[in-house]
């Protein structure tokens, strides 16, 4: 039970033992309030306490039932996964299985059909065994089986094949070869065209080199006849220049003249240099030094006469 706190007394007029004795019942009563709101929450503490592990163990036992309760739907759904996988693999099984049966079944009407059609085609071809057999029994020395024709056939139809092949290869090869001349023979055609283009464009300028030569010929044959003429009279002056010459400094008309002789050492040193110059220069410059002899010549015989 709480007890409310003691109301502070007014003591105006008592003395002060009184008032002390007051204030220590006030101070034994605010200790018992104190003791017994002490009291009242250690047992509020332990009712909460007590409470608190209620309430833990409750949360224990529900983590506990929770788990409990995850594990068994983790199962559930484990068993569902594999009950639905096996359900699954089983459909696929049994749809596997379906198409392998209709992919038999297929087969089965394939293998029938070609059955049938075997069977029609030995029926066809049975013509041709009694064929055989007659052949055979016709002339047993040669073929004494039925397998000796067939190999007899087999040997031919290889032999055509062969044969067949080798034509197919020549046919091919004459045609490459056809080709080939035909290219070679555009070439070539093309190479005579080309000569003879250069053979006409050689004729062209051999006909104008010999037009050029002709008319070269009748240059040089001109230039030659003038020349000719030049020549003759060139002789002709050098004649002239040798007689006046020798008229100048022959014996008859007295001593030869000093300056003479001198023109003559001249005329031997001009004369080995004129060695290396043609026949018709060197005679030209012989003149010319003969020329002036002559002009020294005359000058004195000049002045010799007009001293007389």
């Amino acid at each position: 039970m709480n007890k409310s706190l003691p109301q502070t007394l007014t003591l105006d007029h008592v003395s002060p033992a009184t008032r002390l004795l007051e204030k220590r019942r006030q101070m034994f009563e605010v200790q018992e309030a104190l003791d017994a709101q002490k009291e009242e929450f250690a047992r509020r503490e332990e009712a909460f306490r007590r409470r608190e592990e209620g309430l833990r163990k409750k949360d224990l036992e529900l983590q506990e039932s929770l788990i409990k309760f995850n594990k068994f739907l983790q199962e559930n759904e484990s068993k569902r996964t594999r009950a639905e996988k096996r359900a699954s693999e089983e459909a696929k099984q049994g749809k596997q299985k379906e198409e392998e049966i209709f992919r038999l079944k297929g087969m089965l009407q394939e293998m029938n059909d070609q059955s049938r059609k075997l069977q029609t085609t030995v029926e066809k071809n049975m013509k041709y065994q009694k064929y055989l057999e007659v052949v055979q029994e016709a002339v047993p020395e040669d073929y004494p089986e039925i397998s000796d024709l067939l190999n007899r056939y087999k040997t031919l139809q290889d032999a055509n094949t062969d044969l067949t092949l080798r034509q197919r290869r020549h046919e091919e090869l004459n045609e490459q070869k056809r080709a080939q001349f035909s290219n070679y023979t555009k070439e070539r055609t093309n190479e005579i065209l080309n000569f003879n283009n250069e053979i006409a464009f050689l004729q062209k300028e051999l006909e104008t080199a010999e037009s050029t030569a002709i008319r070269l010929q009748n240059e040089v044959e001109t230039s030659m006849r003038s020349m000719s003429d030049k020549t003759l009279e060139l002789g002709q002056v050098l004649m002239a220049v040798e007689n006046l010459l020798q008229r100048c400094t022959s014996k008859r008309h007295g001593a030869i003249l000093k300056h003479t002789e001198t023109k003559k050492d001249d005329q031997q040193n001009q004369m080995k240099v004129a060695v290396k110059t043609d026949e018709t220069t060197r005679k030209g410059r012989q003149a010319m030094v003969d020329l002036e002899v002559i002009s020294a010549y005359m000058v004195d015989f000049a002045q010799i006469c007009n001293v007389g």
